[in-house]
């Protein structure tokens, strides 16, 4: 008598804990199976009668009809177990499928491939160049290219967006604030690379607009950088606009400055070609910026508007923009900034090389 108690009571101890085991398992997967109107499949057996409600004969069945349910309600929790990881498992490739994490990637691994390319250039050319009884022309363009291509090749493997704070890699190396430093300086770079170019060709041609052209082009970029971190800062998108802006109209100036050599020396062919080349790359980098690049940044200022984002004071954003990052390989996120992160990490590099190799004719 006293054993079969024991049985008893050792059984209705275990067919409570999986009664539990099922509650928390079906509070879980409610959630689950409200989105397609449906109820949890698992039902709780109705409570046992009390044990003084019981006779000695039916001590054995209620034994007996227990140990089935707890093995039914094994079998239920391994069911339902079972289609929860399953259900997880799809979830999972349906995520990766709608997020296109490999297309990221693949842009990725282009980037970083450029970026490979150009410093194995960028070494060549500087054994090329010491090799040689360079001019200090030709070495100053060589330490400004260099400067530009390394920061270049930095940002292709850790791309970043600034504003949005968004990147590939969670390491401190992804840190908007340092990222922006480092392009601050680059482009800075670039710009006197440029502006020695037209300064050198105005001094040997006679041409003393394009000389004074290269001489406001460096503090004009300066300005455009200081916008830029004002951007980065406040997070307002507006200052990006801006930046865009001078760089669109500086490239305008250059473009015509080069179209002026082309059509006042056509004697000389060299200088023609440059001339003619050098315009027709500015009026296409113009177009892109004023059709693509600015427009953007105009219309995520708009929405920002709209939603009614407040600006960010500058010690809050320094500081935000030092710690924060926002790890993710969505091509939803990164699609629209790939066009000119790819053509800005390629042609733009290329062109810095080729200003090392190029005389002024």
């Amino acid at each position: 008598m006293f054993r079969e108690i024991g049985e008893w009571r050792r059984a209705g101890e275990k067919i409570q804990t999986d009664r539990e085991k099922l509650r928390a398992v079906i509070v879980d997967t409610s959630a689950l199976s409200s989105h397609q109107n449906q109820e949890p499949f698992i039902q709780l057996t109705p409570h046992h009668t009390p044990l003084t409600h019981l006779t000695k004969k039916n001590f054995r069945e209620r034994i007996t009809s227990n140990h089935l349910n707890s093995q039914n309600n094994q079998k239920m929790i391994t069911a339902l177990l079972s289609q929860r990881s399953q259900e997880s498992a799809s979830k999972m490739r349906e995520g990766w499928k709608e997020d296109d994490h490999h297309k990221t990637l693949r842009w990725w691994y282009l980037l970083s491939s450029i970026s490979a390319c150009n410093i194995s250039c960028w070494l060549w050319t500087y054994s090329t160049v010491t090799d040689t009884q360079a001019d200090p022309y030709q070495r100053y363009h060589l330490l400004l290219s260099g400067v530009y291509v390394f920061v270049c090749a930095y940002h292709s493997v850790l791309p970043r967006i600034d504003l949005e704070r968004y990147c590939l890699f969670d390491t401190k190396f992804s840190s908007i604030f340092l990222g922006r430093t480092a392009a601050t300086i680059a482009e800075i770079c670039f710009s006197a690379q440029i502006a020695l170019f037209l300064y050198r060709l105005g001094e040997l041609h006679d041409h003393p607009i394009a000389q004074y052209l290269a001489l406001v082009l460096v503090p004009a970029i300066t300005i455009a950088q200081m916008f830029c971190w004002c951007g980065v800062l406040t997070l307002n998108h507006w200052y990006h606009a801006v930046e865009e802006s001078i760089w669109a109209v500086a490239s305008a100036l250059i473009g015509s400055s080069l179209f002026s050599f082309a059509l006042y020396h056509s004697e000389n062919t060299k200088l023609f070609n440059l001339g003619c080349i050098g315009s027709i790359a500015s009026i296409i980098f113009f177009a892109f910026m004023v059709t693509v690049d600015v427009p953007m940044y105009l219309v995520r200022w708009r929405h920002g508007k709209k939603i009614g984002r407040k600006d960010m004071l500058y010690r809050l954003g320094r500081r935000d923009a030092w710690e924060r990052r926002v790890v993710t390989r969505s091509w939803k996120v990164w699609k629209q900034e790939s066009v000119w992160l790819t053509g800005y990490f390629s042609s733009a590099v290329w062109l810095s090389l080729m200003l090392v190799h190029m005389p002024a004719p």
